[in-house]
This record gives C-alpha cells, sequence and structure tokens, in this order.
C-alpha cells in the first residue's frame, strides 16, 4: 500500500478538516468524505515538496464547504482569511467553479467530485456532481488521477492504474485515449508536458491516439492559442525542455503548437527545419551549464530564470529566425509573430526573443574580431549599446548557435570569452545606459 508522509502542518490541516466534517455531520446531518486530489498527491507519493493542497469533496460545492471551514475556525479562534471564488473559464481550461482559503497559512483550494459530458464540437464540458470513481476517469492522465482519503489516510486509485504507472513511469490516459483527446484536445499537450517533466514514458496507446490526425485536427480547431501558449510555458520552464521539444517533433505537432503566420505574408520562401529547435535548444543547455563562460560575466547580468526562460523560447522557434512576414502594413519577424500571436505570451518575450534572433550575426562576427585581436572600444561600444540590457542572454544564444552548426565547445567557448572578456576590459558593460551625444 502506498503510503504519504505528512509534514506537520499537511497533518494539522487534514485533523482541522475532518473535524469540520464532524461538525457538518452533527449540525446538518449532511455525511461528506474530503479527499485531496490530483498532483500533490503525485508528487507526495515521489517524494516532491507541494502545496498545492486541493480539497476534493462529495454532495455539496467547493464553495459552500470552504464557507463551513472558515466558520468552524472563527468559532474556534482560528485565524481566517475571506473565501475567493474563481469562477469557471472555460476558455482559461477552468471548467468548474474553485473556491479557496487559507487554512492554517496555507492557501487550499476547494472543489466538488465531478463527472463531465462533452458535445462533439466543443471541449468545454457539462459538468454534474459526480463520484470519486468518475471524476477520476475524468481526468487527463492516470497519475493524476489519486486521491488521498483524509478520514482514513490512505491513498485511493480509482483507475486501478495511477499507482502502477506512478511506479514505472509511464503517463496514460484513464479511458480511451482518442476520444479523451477528441474531448479535450489540450489534454495531448499536458500529456507531452507530464512526460518531459518527470521523463516518463507514454503508454502505446496512448501515443497511437496522439498521432491520429482527427486528434490533431481536434488540437488545431478546439484549443484557444493562449492555452497552448500556457502549456509550452510549463514545458520550456521544466526540467527537461530538451525532452519536452523532442516530444512535440515526435509526434508531428511542431507546426500546431507553433503556429506561424500563413504563408503567403512571408517575404521570402525560407526553409524552416523545424528539427533545428531540438539541437538549438540542447546546445542553448550546453552553455547555460558552460561553467568557464559564466565565470566572465558581470555579476550584475548574471543569466535569471526569466533569461532562462527566454533562451528556452527562442530555441523553440529557432527554426522561423531567418523568415519575415507581413504584419499590420509592416515587415515582422516570423519568431516574434509565432510567440506573440501563436502562443499569445506577452509582446516583451516576442520583442525579446526577436531581438535575440537578430543579435546572433552581429555577436557572432563580433567575437570572432575579438578573438583574433584588439578591437576598436568605439565598435564594441555601439554593439553593446544597440543590444541593451539583453547582450548578455544574445551572447549566450549565438554561441549556442555555432555550437547548432558544428563549431567545437572549444572552440564556441574560446570565441565567446574573448568577446565579453573584451567588453569588460573596455568597461562597458553599461554602455546602453549612456545617453546619445
Amino acid at each position: 500500500m502506498a503510503k504519504i508522509v505528512l509534514t506537520e502542518t499537511e497533518t494539522e490541516i487534514c485533523t482541522l478538516l475532518n473535524r469540520v466534517a464532524d461538525h457538518i455531520r452533527a449540525t446538518t446531518n449532511e455525511q461528506l468524505t474530503l479527499r485531496i486530489a490530483g498532483g500533490w498527491v503525485r508528487d507526495k507519493l515521489l517524494g516532491l515538496a507541494s502545496h498545492d493542497i486541493d480539497i476534493a469533496v462529495d454532495h455539496m460545492s467547493g464553495f459552500t464547504l470552504a464557507q463551513h471551514v472558515t466558520s468552524y475556525m472563527q468559532l474556534h479562534s482560528i485565524a481566517t482569511s475571506s473565501v475567493g471564488k474563481i469562477n469557471s473559464n472555460p476558455s482559461r481550461s477552468k471548467h468548474l467553479e474553485t473556491a479557496t482559503t487559507k487554512v492554517l497559512g496555507q492557501f487550499v483550494d476547494f472543489v466538488h467530485l465531478r463527472s463531465e459530458t462533452y458535445e462533439e464540437d466543443s471541449r468545454i464540458p457539462q459538468i454534474e456532481f459526480g463520484t470519486p470513481e468518475e471524476d477520476a476517469r475524468r481526468r487527463d492522465i492516470t497519475i493524476n488521477a489519486l486521491f488521498y482519503n483524509l478520514r482514513t489516510r490512505e491513498v485511493e486509485d480509482f483507475t486501478g492504474r495511477g499507482l502502477k504507472d506512478l511506479e514505472e513511469g509511464v503517463v496514460r490516459t484513464p479511458m480511451d485515449a482518442e476520444q479523451t483527446f477528441k474531448d479535450d484536445p489540450l489534454r495531448v499537450l499536458r500529456v507531452l508536458r507530464f512526460a518531459s517533466r518527470f521523463g516518463y514514458e507514454i503508454e502505446k496507446e496512448t501515443a497511437r491516439a496522439m498521432e491520429r490526425e482527427v486528434v490533431r485536427s481536434e488540437l488545431e480547431r478546439k484549443i484557444s492559442r493562449e492555452r497552448v501558449g500556457v502549456e509550452v510555458e510549463k514545458m520550456a520552464e521544466g526540467e527537461r525542455p530538451v525532452l519536452a521539444i523532442q516530444l512535440i517533433l515526435k509526434f508531428g505537432l511542431y507546426e500546431c503548437v507553433f503556429r506561424a503566420p500563413p504563408r503567403e505574408t512571408w517575404t521570402d520562401d525560407v526553409d524552416v527545419d523545424a528539427m533545428a529547435a531540438e539541437s538549438v535548444t540542447r546546445c542553448t543547455l550546453k552553455m547555460l551549464d558552460e561553467a568557464s563562460l559564466h565565470a566572465l560575466i558581470p555579476s550584475q547580468y548574471s543569466v535569471t530564470l526569466h533569461d532562462r526562460r527566454i533562451l528556452i523560447l527562442a530555441s523553440y522557434v529557432y527554426p522561423f529566425h531567418a523568415a519575415v512576414a507581413t504584419d499590420r502594413k509592416r515587415n515582422a519577424s516570423v519568431a516574434l509573430l509565432v510567440v506573440r500571436d501563436g502562443l499569445k505570451l506577452p509582446t516583451n518575450d516576442a520583442d525579446s526573443i526577436a531581438a535575440v534572433h537578430m543579435l546572433v550575426p552581429r555577436i557572432t562576427a563580433m567575437a570572432a574580431l575579438c578573438c583574433a585581436g584588439p578591437v576598436e572600444r568605439n565598435t564594441l561600444g555601439h554593439l553593446i549599446r544597440d543590444a541593451g540590457a539583453r547582450w548578455i542572454v544574445a551572447t549566450v544564444f549565438a554561441a549556442a548557435v555555432q555550437l547548432h552548426k558544428g563549431v567545437s565547445t572549444d572552440q564556441v567557448v574560446a570565441t565567446f570569452s574573448a568577446f565579453i572578456r573584451a567588453v569588460k576590459e573596455a568597461e562597458l558593460e553599461d554602455a546602453f545606459k549612456l545617453k546619445h551625444i
């Protein structure tokens, strides 16, 4: 039997919520079973810390339960906060109303168990109160369909496969995979994300369904670009961004996920080599781990988690780096348009990624000059001023691109280290802050 080891705070929260359920039964004769659902159970079984506690309740709405919880805590002089109601928002993949409040200092979400049915032309389900079995079956993958019963303190696996899949490292849908994906094609991307996050294998029938044209067409037709962008962001920020892009390519989803503007808007017939996305991502991670290069970077420009995210996203859309399209009567980088319109990520992200792509040839050429000998200070200064605060991020990416093109690691490190060293020796790290004369 799988066991979960609770922290002291988690134990206190579970005990308190059971007392609330007892109080409800004593005062209203309503007998409730409370369970923690989903990702918290998975992560705890994997030995990972998790603060994402979702309480699933039968026979009562989550909002009503949350109100009972706060009333009980007030009755016993326990600090409370207001109950927030997060309304359903199907366009954002939020199909169910959720309530949230603080319990013993930790935010806890409350939802009711549910069943879902889908119309053929929509990914927005009709929702009704459901049983634990129905709630487990409607979830995306079995390892996300586990429950922790607060009363028995035991893990419940109503799909009959979740615990085994977690132990064996398998990602599989609880029900028929093709129907699961046709009902809500967003689950295709969630399968990819969790497989890449944990390094798990996608079960054969699940994989076969993902390869079917009908599933890909439903992903194109039903899923908003915002939702696609959210999943891609999470893949880029995860521990295995290379595996994520590998899986996108393996299942033939690159063009669907990274949707470009129509070809007739492109100014030139540029070849897009989608496979380059994997290679550049791998090379970018290599450069991010290259200690000798990063030892030279000025401390104020150390690569942050935000910078890493930009670099991974720039790698994902690198196949579009040379393409230009007409947008609102102006020419724009296709990579920018993919990020801004195809993924609906913030305009600042799109601008940063396009700028990093644009700076690659200039920084590469300058690095080669610095490696060959002294470079005039004004020449270096103009480049840093044009690149702005992102000059280090662009340098790391330019190095990754050279690695992708087959230049040896030693040569890449030597060349771009010479560039960074020249900038520092000329005291031009902050040249972009200087006012034009």
